[in-house]
């Protein structure tokens, strides 16, 4: 009988540290990562949506207003000519600097009927006022075509983009006037600059871009 007994507190003591090892074991390998949580998310796992509040939302894509110089055009509106448009020239400092400088063409419809424009100025040479010679070369046309609508009163304009000359090896000559006509214009008049450029001879320094109905500056 005492052998029974004994024999079963052996078994007892046996299950007891069984089910001790068991559960220290247990502990352990919940405390131990797994791989895929490391960093590495599993397969299986949920994505998690982004707080709402932790990206910036962007916005509509902005729409450039509508220029209040161009205006639906009246049925049978023709092109613009070139007598009734005025035209000035004004240097833009602020825009200019690491080697670039720009002026800006505004054509003024100065006629009582709407017309059109489209394309850079048929003529435009710098020149040397004192002697009336051209200075400088003109590169290829810059810009988009654009069909121009303009009210009597309105304006369009073209940019005069420098490159500045003293970067080039050249045969430069300095201007103080320039000679513009409108798109599909024959005849020039002579518009005197703010402030006299230099240019090179050759190469091409400066660019005279299609006219716009909108201002850069």
């Amino acid at each position: 009988m005492k052998k029974i007994s004994a024999l079963c507190s052996g078994i007892a003591v046996i299950f007891f540290l069984t089910g001790c090892v068991g559960q220290v074991s247990g502990e352990a390998a919940s405390a131990t990562p797994s791989p895929t949580s490391a960093g590495y998310p599993s397969a299986s796992a949920s994505p998690v949506a982004p707080d709402p509040g932790e990206y910036e939302t962007a916005g509509e894509a902005s729409v450039p207003a509508i220029d209040a110089d161009v205006t639906p055009m009246p049925a049978g509106a023709a092109e613009c000519d070139g007598d009734n448009l005025g035209i000035s020239i004004a240097a833009q400092p602020l825009a200019s600097g690491a080697g670039s400088f720009f002026s800006e063409i505004t054509f003024t419809n100065t006629s009582g009927d709407a017309c059109w424009v489209e394309g850079p100025p048929s003529i435009f040479n710098l020149a040397d006022s004192a002697t009336g010679a051209v200075a400088g070369k003109r590169a290829a046309d810059s810009g988009m075509p654009e069909v121009v609508q303009l009210a009597p009163g309105a304006s369009a304009y073209s940019t005069i983009h420098f490159s500045n000359a003293g970067a080039y090896d050249c045969d430069t000559a300095v201007a103080d006037v320039a000679k513009v006509s409108p798109p599909n214009w024959d005849s020039s008049r002579t518009i005197t600059l703010e402030n006299p450029v230099t240019v090179c001879n050759t190469p091409a320094t400066y660019t005279v871009s299609w006219i716009s109905a909108t201002s850069l500056f």
